[in-house]
């Protein structure tokens, strides 16, 4: 009777070690499709477009979604949106419900929360927009190498036309940028895992989000 408690119980535990040997093989398998990026990236506080302050961090437990942007650009800011609504929209239910899309504006002399609500809403009413004073924005955007510049001084006319977004005391004048068009992607342990464009697959995203949302499953 022993013997056969210490058989099951050996039986029990080498079960438990396969596990747990299969699980670190998904993980270091999607690791190696996405790889954790060193010296990038990091925690930060903004207002947001739903009207309060949050912290990258409240937003750990989902895959992350992060574009430099502003809402007078007339072409591959409301373009990437529009990919990614796409991708959203192809995405399972509960997965959706764990992947979470912000829109980092680099635009503090135009994009107030209300406006950044308002022009997202077009796209998914989940997405998120942050901005904050330019030192904040600064300092986000040099933690995640996001670079963008002001083209120029004078304002000129740049609303995205299809949008008719009215920004109250504004003539539909904005500054123009140069910014990077890059999609960071981040883990839901908030890591930097890699980057999408707007002419990334739909499927090839889809899939490494996916992976990233449920590493067990891989393999």
């Amino acid at each position: 009777m022993i013997n056969k408690r210490i058989q099951a119980a050996a039986f029990v535990g080498n079960a438990l070690s396969i596990l747990s040997l299969l699980f670190v093989l998904a993980t270091a398998q999607v690791q190696a499709q996405m790889p954790v990026l060193k010296g990038i990236g990091g925690d930060f506080s903004m207002q947001s477009s739903k009207g309060t302050q949050v912290n990258l961090s409240d937003f750990r437990g989902k895959v992350v979604m992060m574009f430099f942007g502003y809402t007078n650009c007339a072409d591959i800011c409301p373009t990437t949106m529009a990919h990614i609504s796409q991708l959203m929209q192809k995405m399972p239910a509960e997965e959706r419900a764990r992947i979470q899309v912000l829109f980092v504006s680099i635009d503090s002399d135009y994009d107030t929360p209300k406006h950044l609500n308002k022009y997202l809403s077009y796209f998914d009413p989940s997405f998120i927009g942050l901005v904050d004073e330019r030192a904040k924005i600064d300092e986000v955007a040099a933690m995640y190498h996001a670079d963008y510049s002001k083209l120029a001084d004078d304002k000129v006319t740049t609303e995205y036309k299809k949008l008719r977004l009215e920004r109250q005391g504004s003539a539909g004048k904005g500054y123009l940028y140069s910014h990077t068009a890059k999609i960071f992607v981040l883990d839901p342990e908030g890591r930097v895992r890699g980057f999408f464009y707007t002419g990334t697959p739909l499927d090839e995203m889809q899939a490494d989000i996916s992976s990233l949302l449920n590493p067990e499953a891989q393999g």
